[in-house]
Parts: C-alpha cells; sequence; structure tokens
C-alpha cells in the first residue's frame, strides 16, 4: 500500500472514529428512556425484553456468536408499540469502540431487520453492547442495552 492510501486509510478511520462519538454524544441527550438488559445472551440466542406492561421487544442477531468481521443479520420485533426508526450499534467494553450505528429497514410498523459488522479486535476475549435506539416522530424514545462477548478462536 502506498503512502497516500494509507493516509486516506488512516484519516478515513479517525474521522469515522471521531463521528462515531459524536453521533453517540448527541444520542444521548435525546434519549427518553434506557433499559440495560442483564438476563440474556444475545450471541447465544434471541432475546424478548419487557418495555411496559403490554410492550416487549424480541432481539435476533445471526449468525449464533455473533462472530467478527462477518455480515450480521439482525432482526427487531416490536410488541405492544411501533416506531418509525430503529438502528443499532455496537459499543466495545475493554477497548472503547463506539461504531456507527447501523439503520434497519422497516418491514411493517412492528418488524425492523438488516445487517450489521462487528468490527475485529485484537483482543482474543471481548465484551460489548448492542444498543437499539428506537425513534418515533423524530424522538428517541428508548435505548436498550444487549451485553454479549465474542471469543476468537
Amino acid at each position: 500500500m502506498n503512502n497516500k492510501a494509507l493516509t486516506f486509510v488512516a484519516t478515513s478511520s479517525i474521522l469515522l472514529i471521531v463521528f462515531g462519538y459524536w453521533y453517540q454524544s448527541f444520542l444521548q441527550d435525546r434519549i427518553q428512556r434506557v433499559i440495560n438488559v442483564t438476563d440474556c445472551q444475545i450471541n447465544k440466542t434471541s432475546c424478548r425484553v419487557k418495555i411496559d406492561d403490554v410492550a416487549f421487544l424480541t432481539l435476533s442477531i445471526l449468525p449464533i456468536g455473533i462472530p467478527q468481521t462477518q455480515a450480521l443479520d439482525i432482526d427487531v420485533e416490536l410488541e405492544g408499540f411501533d416506531a418509525n426508526r430503529i438502528s443499532v450499534n455496537f459499543e466495545g467494553i475493554e477497548i472503547d469502540h463506539n461504531l456507527l450505528p447501523y439503520s434497519l429497514d422497516k418491514q411493517d410498523p412492528y418488524h425492523f431487520s438488516g445487517k450489521g459488522f462487528l468490527s475485529i479486535c485484537s483482543l482474543r476475549k471481548m465484551h460489548w453492547l448492542a444498543n437499539i435506539i428506537i425513534n418515533s416522530d423524530d424522538a428517541v424514545l428508548l435505548k436498550v442495552s444487549f451485553p454479549f462477548e465474542t471469543i476468537q478462536n
């Protein structure tokens, strides 16, 4: 790789990281409610979370194990409430990664799906959060965070 290409890649990476941090900060100011899930492992199975007395969210990420550097199929089902937009971003714990959010396509008011990608990490074992951001009428209603871990073989 020549110096110009290396400089471009390095500069682009830095800009993406800075944008990720800015977006995270901007987003935090607009979130009305946060739910931190502690009793489910999305890297092993889909997870259904109670939002309130009548509302639930189900998250599924395939392939099982959430491997790094592979395209991920992300599926969100809502029960008891609808949304205009849903996005997901992956946040690293040991190494502070704030990756850009992936917008999910609206299949109907209660079902969103799309693709995502988990960047490679130099650690053998890495802890992450999958943050599901639910928007309605240009307001961020809800952030649901699912912890998980990846292990490199």
